[in-house]
């Protein structure tokens, strides 16, 4: 297994997710195979008038791809103003994003700690409904992501094990290619940066694609269905906690 040096996260488990927070003194860094490596779908959803000529501004999928580069002094009161359009994608009202994972795959990690970040952009706390899938048609939904304040620009870690225990489909070995992150409805939708706006995403617990022999959708399915989701053995990668 090889292991990675991040900050110290601590576990808060809530009724939908175990959300976790990051203290504010240093930034979080991942191995570059963690991060997303393409868009698979994007639909924004509805802005407010304020918007204007510039709804479609923030509109880029790819720009949530690779790794995280939003800082909180990237507002409109930070010492290095507004964030641009390749720092991140905005959902809007109700859009949603799906990425996939191809050089690592998420898996769960067997403990309370975090397996999945999303980094969510912006001075507004805006929650979003997270999914993942492993072959982009059927989806478990993980629960609600929201950080826990607007300083906190290291985002939202969740632990997927419960959901993964839940299905008598899943193991912690079961392979997840796919994430899909959809805004909460509830968010602010005034301007072009309406809703949640996503940074980058991270398979914290995951496994190199290149140490698995990694069936065609419909055969990994019925391997599923045999109980025999573990096979091969796969060498899981861990991001450490070590402040």
């Amino acid at each position: 297994m090889k292991r990675l040096s991040s900050i110290l996260v601590s576990a808060l488990a809530t009724s939908s997710a175990a959300m976790l927070l990051a203290p504010a003194a240093s930034a979080m860094s991942f191995d570059p195979s963690s991060y997303a490596d393409a868009v698979v779908d994007y639909s924004n959803g509805t802005y407010g008038a304020e918007a204007g000529s510039n709804a479609n501004w923030t509109h880029d999928p790819n720009a949530a791809l690779g790794a995280e580069n939003w800082t909180s002094e990237m507002t409109t009161r930070g010492s290095l103003g507004g964030w641009n359009k390749d720092i991140g994608t905005s959902l809007g009202q109700n859009g949603f994003l799906t990425v996939e994972f191809t050089d690592n795959y998420l898996v769960g990690g067997g403990d309370d700690a975090a397996d999945l970040w999303i980094f969510e952009i912006g001075s507004a706390v805006e929650a979003m409904k997270v999914e993942i899938s492993t072959d982009n048609e059927t989806w478990y939904e993980v629960g609600i992501a929201e950080r826990q304040n607007a300083q906190q620009e290291f985002g939202i870690g969740m632990d997927i094990d419960a959901r993964i225990a839940a299905e008598e489909s899943l193991s912690l070995d079961t392979l997840f290619r796919y994430v899909r992150v959809t805004d909460g409805g509830t968010n602010k939708y005034q301007n072009s940066k309406a809703g949640a706006d996503i940074d980058a995403i991270a398979a914290i617990s995951s496994v190199n694609a290149d140490e698995v022999d990694v069936p065609e959708p419909t055969s990994l399915a019925a391997l599923f269905a045999l109980g025999l989701a573990g096979v091969p053995a796969l060498k899981k990668r861990k991001q450490s906690t070590d402040a």
